[in-house]
């Protein structure tokens, strides 16, 4: 079925004229050209001239006047008509930016002097060596306009935020990270979240954000997020980026495959004039301030440098024709943590180190090296066609970069490495007058190799088993339990799409094959996971392996609690990873998840006015999901499929679904009530369908009890399964045996992908030359939310532990269904302001007051249960992880006197819930909300300590060195308020925590940046 699908996009592709205009990569100019008394000029000759690289696009003005560009590559544009019988008329200081449409109206004056009609003649009777005189008579017989200021876009449907080339080098990035630039935009913030800290839009899951790189795909398969993921934000020099666009909501049928925002960043391509810039950039510790604890205390310092050098190049190959351009980026950083040296009990420390880690309490260095190249190459093949190749390699290397939690010890750590690199390329051609091609395609690989550098157990060639305990310290100690794993993917993307102008319509037709495959080794649990109840716990059974505690309070240490009495402890939790069928683990670990996802889209822009706009549009969309590497019928759980038990049928067929009924109507209205270009109306309304990550499939393939299993013991279920085995030692496992109720993974037979219904209405308006002020709320319903449940939970009477095996005493354990009954619900108030740049300044900024609520926030995890109790799932519907009432951005742009520019943004976003229990304490896992009569305690009631706010300046100063090289002194300063910052809460779940790039603790102190960069 895979191949029938990729065989039948690639048909598709091939029988498309290939084209479209689609606004990843280019814009738009459209307008009217009108007479002194406003009568619509037919027949005009239109050009559109690139001043950078003089790529000219010619059209004529229609029946209305009308005239459109399509496809235009970035950059400033000169639009100039052209009649017999009128002066040239020209509108100079349009700046054509990715997904803009430029709105202008050309106003033409007939002409009335012969001399003037003469120097008309003459231009025809010029040939083309005559470039210079030509120029100058065209100069002569030319109206100006003036530069253009478009501060109201009324053609734009869609709710989006353009980040200029200036706002990107300008603003104060720290870290350099282009994705930063997103949360200067409505809706876009920063969760931290039990996934690790995700970018949010509008309240949606970080992993249905869809990013994409010059149109291109720029996200990872299997984990959901973008390349590199949370490990590796350096992945361009910032200074070859010329802008970055965020779409929030309201995007048209060409964007696809995220039910949540798009963020796409364009980079720079070579001109006529040969351009570069170099750049070094210095931070140490010794210009940081100190970190402000939990309790309002002072952190001490650490060692910490970065250093950051890179440099661009481009220009032209042939002029007019060929043109290059380059960008490299490399960055060394490292920081020493002097944590405190009692943060664990010196009876911990010491028997660790009889097992051979010594240096539990000892600093923890974590470095952070990377680097980043871009080398695009652009050709004007003619002026129908326009040829771009571009290639792209980053990659970063990360020790101990996968916790950042002070109680931990230094052995819980692993070493994170991303490593990717693309190659794509565009085509753009004219077909006729009416048709407009474009063609994009992509190959890309990224490898993201983790692995462990910490000692093995003293005399033994294995590492020490993943290890917590005691919630009150939160220690953990050895391998992380998903370490080692060997990890890469590949991805084939090609996009065709066509745009047609057919009067008042512009028709867009697209088709687009994307196709990934991700293969991975992932031992899991292979090395053991264990979590202890208390220190003391742990003491005491890895003393005597029988010790067991009681739910009365008493201990006993021959495993047996009194009568009346319940063991509790104090092993709460042992998994143990292993392979089946004669498999080893690394065997059954190992797995390619190919997946294809075609897609089709067809929009209709229709004018039905000159100042009203309605925008139609229906995507289809596939996700086809790899088939299971077992057989339905030769699974372990083969004979529970199509059965029922305690009234509850086997959720599963077998299969991974594959969602092949996404269908996507979008629709979008844009009215300007004046006429006059000083205000709009936007409304937008549409459905949008997510990918589901690769993580989320992978468990169902190999862990089914017939790849590999995950073995489970506990001091509870001791009585049934055996006691756990003595710590640090493993369950010795017979991989051709049959396994004993193992746990088991499986997708729901009905799931369906995550889908959005997005609503939005904004009203912007020009309140004084070129600033502008407007207002939006935003609705978003979420359906088919995915959900990871236990659906043999011993409160559902675990109807599936029995009835396998000769004797029907076989059965599963926990049974892990990946099904699509969540929802959520967000509401968002923006009111924001722009004001374009002028009298040497840029001001920008937004204010969101919003509310998220939702069943599950579950972004990728699929080894821990989210709920309180099984029975009753509607007791989760609150408010999300991922809900933060306040929201406010804004950022300066100011060329101060004496050469400075002085730049800043704000920041700031307003505390993430907390769970609580009945009696207000935090509530540790989602089971603490269990009250003592047995009823549920709404989730997230509370307020995590985790409001955040930054203000970051960047001030500069040129120095003019020559006619063409510019000097630039850099001084940064980011959180100059120092604010505290948290990275999460003083109380959570981590312990029972399964994720990786978990951060805890002080947030970043105040810091400073010097630099130096030079222009030419």
């Amino acid at each position: 079925m895979r191949l029938v699908l990729a065989a039948l996009a690639m048909g598709l592709l091939a029988l498309l004229p290939a084209v479209a205009q689609s606004q990843a990569t280019t814009g738009i100019i459209e307008g009217t050209v009108v007479d002194e008394t406003g009568s619509p000029i037919p027949a005009v000759q239109i050009e559109m001239i690139n001043k950078a690289t003089n790529y000219t696009k010619n059209v004529n003005s229609d029946a209305r006047g009308r005239f459109r560009g399509l496809l235009l590559p970035l950059g400033p544009y000169r639009v100039r008509g052209n009649k017999e019988g009128f002066y040239i008329s020209q509108q100079d200081g349009l700046n054509v930016s990715v997904g803009k449409t430029v709105v202008v109206k050309i106003e033409m004056k007939p002409i009335e002097n012969q001399e003037i009609a003469d120097l008309f003649s003459q231009l025809d009777e010029l040939s083309a060596e005559a470039a210079e005189e030509r120029a100058e008579i065209i100069e002569s017989i030319t109206v100006a306009a003036g530069d253009f200021q478009q501060v109201v876009e009324t053609a734009r449907v869609e709710s989006s935020v353009s980040l200029s080339e200036e706002e990107v080098q300008g603003l104060p990035n720290n870290g350099r990270n282009f994705l930063d630039f997103s949360l200067l935009t409505p809706g876009v913030t920063i969760a931290q979240g039990p996934d690790g800290a995700v970018i949010s839009v509008n309240g949606q899951k970080g992993i249905n954000n869809n990013v994409s790189v010059d149109g291109a795909d720029f996200n990872n398969p299997f984990f959901g997020e973008q390349r590199g993921g949370q490990r590796a934000p350096f992945t361009f020099n910032l200074d070859a980026v010329q802008e970055v666009v965020v779409v929030g909501d309201g995007a048209p049928a060409e964007f696809g495959r995220s039910s949540s925002g798009f963020i796409n960043v364009i980079t720079k391509s070579g001109t006529n004039q040969l351009k570069g810039s170099g750049h070094f950039f210095l931070r140490d510790d010794e210009l940081n301030a100190k970190a402000e604890n939990p309790d309002g205390s002072l952190a001490e310092k650490f060692p910490f440098s970065q250093n950051q050098v890179g440099f661009t190049l481009g220009g032209p190959i042939v002029k007019d024709k060929a043109f290059f351009f380059v960008s490299f980026d490399l960055q060394e950083a490292d920081s020493t943590k002097q944590l405190d040296s009692a943060r664990i009990e010196d009876r911990v420390v010491s028997f660790f180190r009889d097992l051979g880690y010594p240096d539990e309490n000892a600093p923890i260095t974590r470095t952070n090296n990377a680097h980043a190249f871009l080398a695009k190459f652009d050709w004007n093949v003619n002026q129908s066609n326009l040829l771009t190749f571009r290639f792209t390699d980053s990659g970063s290397e990360q020790e101990n970069g996968t916790f950042d939690v002070d109680s931990w010890g230094r052995s819980a750590n692993a070493v994170e490495v991303a490593d990717t690199w693309s190659f794509s390329g565009q085509l753009n051609s004219v077909l006729t007058g009416s048709l407009i091609n474009e063609l994009r395609f992509q190959y890309s690989r990224e490898d993201r190799p983790r692995s462990y550098n910490g000692p093995n157990l003293a005399g033994q060639n294995r590492p020490l088993p993943d290890t917590a305990f005691d919630f009150g310290r939160g220690y953990r100690f050895g391998m992380p339990f998903f370490i080692p794993v060997e990890y890469h993917d590949t991805r084939l993307q090609i996009n065709n799409n066509l745009s047609i102008i057919a009067g008042n319509h512009l028709i867009k037709i697209g088709v687009e094959a994307n196709i990934t495959e991700a293969t991975q080794t992932f031992v899991g649990f292979a090395n053991g996971r264990w979590i202890f109840s208390s220190t003391d716990g742990f003491f005491n059974y890895a003393a005597n392996p029988s010790y067991v505690e009681c739910s009365d309070g008493s201990a006993s240490f021959d495993g047996v609690c009194p009568e009346g009495t319940d063991i509790t402890g104090p092993v709460l939790l042992y998994l143990q990873q292993a392979g089946l069928g004669g498999r080893t683990v690394e065997e059954a670990g190992t797995q390619t998840i190919d997946v294809v996802e075609p897609a089709f889209f067809i929009q209709d822009k229709w004018d039905l006015a000159p100042n009203m706009s309605l925008n139609v549009g229906l995507r289809w969309e596939m996700q086809e999901q790899p088939d299971p590497i077992t057989p339905p019928n030769e699974v372990f759980f083969a004979d529970f499929i199509g059965t029922t038990r305690n009234g509850m049928a086997f959720p599963s067929d077998g299969t991974i679904p594959s969602d092949d009924q996404m269908w996507q109507p979008r629709i979008g209205f844009t009215w300007d009530p004046g006429g006059k270009g000083k205000e709009v109306l936007r409304m937008s309304a549409g459905i949008y369908y997510a990918r589901i990550p690769g993580l989320a499939v992978a468990g169902t393939r190999n862990t089914n009890g017939s790849v590999g299993q995950s073995i489970f013991r506990n001091s509870e279920l001791t009585p049934v399964l055996g006691p756990p085995p003595a710590y640090p030692d493993i369950l010795a496992v017979d991989s051709n045996a049959t396994p004993f109720r193992p746990d088991v993974t499986v997708y729901d037979k009905n799931f369906r992908n995550p889908r959005s219904d997005q609503f939005s209405i904004t009203y912007e308006r020009e309140i004084f030359p070129q600033t502008s002020a407007y207002v939006k709320v935003t609705h978003i319903k979420g359906r088919n939310q995915t959900r990871f449940l236990n659906l043999n939970d011993p409160l559902l009477g675990s109807p599936w532990s029995t009835g396998l095996g000769e004797d029907g005493q076989n059965g599963i354990g926990n049974l892990t269904v990946v099904e699509s009954g969540g929802e959520s619900v967000y509401t968002g108030f923006t009111l924001g302001f722009n004001k374009l740049f002028s009298d040497r300044l840029l001001v920008q900024g937004h204010y969101t007051y919003a509310k998220d609520k939702s069943h599950d926030d579950n972004e990728r995890d699929p080894f821990s249960f989210r709920y309180a109790r099984i029975t009753d799932l509607e007791a989760e519907w609150g408010y999300s992880d991922r809900d933060q009432r306040h929201r406010f951005s804004t950022w300066i742009l100011w060329q101060a006197p004496y050469a400075f520019n002085v730049n800043m943004r704000f920041n700031y976003r307003s505390a993430q819930p907390l769970s609580l229990t009945e009696d207000g304490t935090p509530a540790n896992t989602p089971q603490d909300r269990i009250n003592a009569d047995g009823s549920i305690f709404p989730r997230n009631t509370g307020r995590k300590d985790n409001q955040f706010s930054t203000i970051d300046l960047r001030i500069s100063r040129n120095f003019q060195l020559n006619d063409r090289v510019t000097l630039e002194a850099v001084f940064e300063v980011f959180n100059a308020a120092n604010s505290k910052n948290l990275l999460a809460p003083s109380v959570t779940n981590l312990i029972f925590n399964f994720d990786g790039t978990v951060q805890a603790g002080t947030g970043t102190p105040r810091q400073m940046q010097l630099g130096l960069k030079t222009r030419f």
